[in-house]
């Protein structure tokens, strides 16, 4: 249940509606797994300890770091049988492959895609596709060389000149694609298994640039809905029809490896836990409570991972931010599933060689009195829906959001939220024709720089000075017992691989 703020005492009503909505759609857990999910009767729950959370990453950016075990990163660390079956909940589309556009094409498409480096959940970077990196005697342009004998999974080798081919336009090596240009300058094949790489924010310690997942490695074949990767797992046929809408069960075959169902169920995820499942990936609150009373699940939390904003067209430098106990109170009052007040410094005040270049001044002094987010995003709705709320409120307690929210503009500019998706969100961020804007971002991006010109290639009013941080949100990974193998990544992504071994 979450707690009543005293700051929003004047939504006390509408708070009790919703407790008594949660309270009627709360089950109680079956006595083993799976269960028929018709049968729910009520039984008493039991006491489950919830595995610790793993160590906080530290701020600072990856680096190269050969001493840390890569199993420190496995989410169980006790060993036991291959995870075989993952629920995701989101539409899994072949065509977004392999660059995902919501967290369940996230978790699926690590499985299949690689980049040419990786970054561990200790901030280590990893050989990934490439075997070795150096720095070149112009300090600033890397010669990456791939992994021996690297091969899609068709068993066709991996060249330099793939690599290059899959970063470009149409995919014919020409100009590189906008996503790949904010990451690489350029990148020209040497030989077969070597390219030179220049960054556009150089390193001179490590190319973690290249872990970015818009860089993961691909080839589009005439036959497959899905790219080749370069991983050894596939989309099993039959699981890699021509559509956008969701299959009930995709199949990734493995090398050497057994086999991983991923379930498909758009709807509530309790459902997920209750077929069987070994591993779902989730920040529902309601799904986590359930799974928390259930004797065959654990509930490991993965590293902080989006940061909400609040982007306000013509917001003014000298406006004040919101406090850091107005962020906590949004984050226990407003959101549903784990989240925190926004915890500072935040990575785009601290960029001090990432040239952006100021927005262009606006002649338009009306706005569509809506806040938009994105549609698909749980946490941006809910935050979204609250500041509607506040700007109607009166008293001191939404005197001091309204204050940092909507410092030039009248109290009443936010009317209502709006949630888009696809080309419809794209265009208002374009615009900025709004009062406001939600929007998530990475928490520990691999490259700040990146992250910020896709901020403002996305939305070109914006001014990073002005940026709002509100909450910060993660995601829990739900493990059945006795099952192991999987492990996070820098970014809160997780690998999921085979039976761990003893320690």
């Amino acid at each position: 249940m979450r707690r009543i703020g005293r700051e929003f005492t004047a939504f006390g009503f509408i708070f009790c509606l919703q407790a008594m909505t949660w309270a009627c759609s709360h089950r109680t857990p079956p006595a083993g797994a799976p269960v028929d999910p018709s049968d729910r009767s009520p039984k008493a729950p039991s006491t489950v300890p919830v595995a610790p959370e793993p160590p906080t990453p530290p701020s600072a950016e990856p680096t190269l770091r050969p001493d840390v075990n890569p199993d420190d990163c496995a989410l169980v660390a006790a060993p036991g049988d291959p995870i075989a079956t993952v629920g995701v909940t989101d539409r899994i589309d072949p065509s977004n492959a392999p660059r995902p556009s919501n967290e369940s094409e996230r978790l699926l498409f690590r499985q299949l895609y690689e980049t040419l480096v990786r970054a561990d959940c200790k901030a280590g970077v990893r050989p990934g596709l490439a075997a070795s990196w150096q720095l070149d005697s112009d300090g600033r342009t890397w010669i990456v060389t791939l992994r021996e004998n690297a091969r899609f999974t068709d068993g066709t080798p991996v060249t330099a000149a793939d690599v290059r081919g899959g970063w470009s336009r149409g995919g014919g090596g020409g100009d590189l694609r906008q996503d790949v240009g904010r990451l690489v300058e350029s990148a020209v094949a040497m030989d077969d298994r070597t390219l030179a790489i220049a960054l556009r924010s150089p390193r001179a310690d490590v190319p973690v640039a290249l872990a970015h997942p818009d860089l993961a490695v691909a080839r589009t074949v005439a036959d497959s809905a899905w790219p080749l990767g370069t991983r050894s797992a596939r989309v099993a046929p039959g699981g890699d029809a021509r559509r956008t809408v969701p299959a009930s069960v995709l199949t990734i075959d493995r090398d050497n490896l057994p086999a991983i169902q991923f379930l498909v169920a758009t709807g509530d995820p309790r459902d997920l836990l209750d077929q069987g499942i070994d591993l779902l990936i989730t920040r529902d609150a309601a799904a986590l409570e359930y799974a928390a009373t259930l004797a065959h699940f654990q509930s490991v939390p993965l590293p902080w991972q989006r940061t909400h904003v609040l982007l306000t067209p013509g917001r003014a430098r000298s406006s004040p931010s919101l406090p850091e106990d107005a962020r906590q109170a949004l984050a226990e009052d407003a959101v549903r599933g784990e989240a925190r007040g926004a915890p500072g410094p935040f990575w785009w005040e601290t960029l001090a060689d990432c040239e952006v270049a100021p927005p262009p001044p606006r002649n338009q002094r009306s706005f569509t009195q809506r806040i938009v987010y994105d549609a698909n995003d749980g946490a941006a709705r809910d935050l979204a829906e609250r500041l509607v709320g506040l700007a109607r409120a009166s008293g001191p307690s939404a005197t001091t959001f309204l204050d940092a929210l909507l410092p030039d503009r009248p109290r009443r500019t936010y009317q209502r939220a709006a949630g888009l998706t696809g080309a419809s969100l794209a265009l208002a961020r374009r615009m900025g024709t709004d009062a406001g804007y939600v929007v998530p971002l990475d928490s520990r991006p691999v490259d700040p720089c990146r992250d910020l010109h896709a901020l403002i290639d996305s939305a070109p009013w914006a001014d990073p000075q002005t940026i709002v941080p509100l909450v910060e949100t993660r995601m829990h990974a739900v493990l059945r017992r006795g099952r192991a193998g999987a492990t996070g990544e820098w970014d809160g992504g997780v690998m999921v691989a085979g039976p761990s071994g003893p320690k």
